[in-house]
């Protein structure tokens, strides 16, 4: 086990106990096993790390929505908004189905009613694009960008990932629209 830890780690007996003694109180060792980092005879020596050969990736841009602009699009602004042929609702015309999804997720129990609340409506749609669109790209391997969070929230996730890499040739007018208002605004 501390051989392991020292190879995979590539850390000093002092991170090694602090290892152990995580994994222990989380039960994801028993405790017998902690005290092995614990126990003398650990090296004393750092365990050298090796040496980065590859030249660094650039950090990842973070994707940044305006939800206000989401809010000018959606409805113009109007907390009271519904959609009658699809049912969204309010300032950011969240549908039932993802309203129920995210506030379950968000461990709240709003009422489909709320979804005209400003507060709570910018809040789901918040969770939602910032939170739940991310997760669901990542797991379908779809590159986290400012164009494919606004096409997942317009179009949905499922038909982004259906439409594959060349999307943009696929989606409706409707969701090319919604990309090119939000970046005029």
């Amino acid at each position: 086990m501390r051989e392991l830890l020292e190879k995979t780690l590539a850390v000093n007996e002092l991170d090694i106990k602090k290892h152990l003694r995580t994994a222990a109180a989380a039960g994801l060792i028993g405790a017998g096993a902690a005290g092995l980092g614990l126990q003398k005879g650990i090296s004393q020596k750092p365990v050298e790390k090796p040496a980065v050969t590859a030249p660094a990736e650039e950090p990842a841009k973070k994707v940044s929505i305006d939800l206000s602009k989401i809010a000018e699009i959606e409805s113009s602004n109007d907390p009271e908004a519904e959609n009658t042929r699809t049912g969204a609702r309010g300032l950011h015309q969240i549908m039932q189905p993802t309203w129920e999804e995210v506030v379950s997720k968000m461990g709240e129990d709003w009422s489909w009613d709320d979804a005209f609340d400003v507060e709570k409506n910018t809040q789901v749609a918040d969770y939602y694009m910032n939170t739940e669109i991310p997760r669901l790209l990542k797991h379908f391997d779809i590159k986290d960008t400012v164009e494919n969070r606004l096409a997942a929230y317009n179009w949905g996730v499922g038909h982004l990932n259906r439409a594959g890499s060349e999307w943009m040739e696929k989606a409706p007018q409707e969701t090319l629209d919604y990309i090119e208002k939000y970046g005029s605004l």
